[in-house]
């Protein structure tokens, strides 16, 4: 339920295509970049179109700004709206976010309604390699009278690999984590493999349950 937006922060290139990011987001305006879900037995699962809407700079900052947009397999829209988020770009490149926001923006966009959410800033260095560990993220989220808690731990770089999808080739950290997702008519217990590279963000989500895989997400075209 709340996987993506873990994501959807977190978008820039590399290797092919120019840019002038050299952390793990875009701030170019008006990209759009277009992934595909799959089960892992080939089902569809959603398009989802990330458009990048705006980017202000302020002094070495760059404030960006996102609208993400999921879809069914005959083009119509899956939820009531589209998912808006924002990130910082700081002096040195390191993507800055608020994870709990982001999910409050998803959750409203899933089902109309507001949420709100706590949780701490998730920042993204640009200088990871194998072996780095990022900190881990705890969320709180109420929908009406609903709490929801979301937990991403065990979160480390396992390794550099370059990625072949159908937007391209890219050079990419790999990042590990586990999540656990808790709350009224969710609970969710998952490992997560993701394909990161600057310039883009992730090009490839992979999400497994009990050691299985359920589902693939996948770079398929960037503009």
């Amino acid at each position: 339920m709340f996987r993506r937006l873990f994501l959807v922060f977190l978008l820039i290139t590399v290797g092919c295509v120019k840019v002038n990011a050299q952390g793990y987001c875009c701030d170019r305006e008006n990209a759009s970049l277009e992934y595909v879900r799959k089960y892992s037995d080939g089902r569809f699962c959603w398009r989802h179109i990330m458009t990048v809407t705006e980017v202000t700079q302020t002094g070495p900052m760059r404030k960006i700004s996102t609208s993400s947009t999921f879809l069914k397999s005959n083009g119509k829209q899956l939820y009531k709206g589209p998912a808006l988020e924002q990130m910082i770009l700081d002096d040195k490149d390191n993507v800055r976010a608020d994870m709990g926001l982001a999910i409050a923006s998803y959750m409203k966009a899933r089902t109309g309604m507001n949420a709100t959410a706590t949780g701490p800033m998730t920042v993204i260095p640009s200088n990871l390699e194998p072996g780095d560990t990022l900190a881990p993220v705890v969320v709180n989220v109420r929908l009406g009278i609903l709490n929801y808690v979301v937990k991403a731990y065990d979160r480390k770089v396992l390794r550099r690999e370059k990625i072949s999808v159908p937007a391209g080739i890219f050079d990419c950290i790999v990042l590990e984590e586990r999540r656990i997702e808790k709350g009224p008519g969710h609970n969710r217990d998952v490992r997560n493999l993701t394909w990161y590279c600057k310039g883009v963000g992730y090009v490839r989500h992979d999400t497994f349950i009990k050691g299985v895989l359920d589902t693939s997400e996948i770079l398929y075209k960037q503009n």
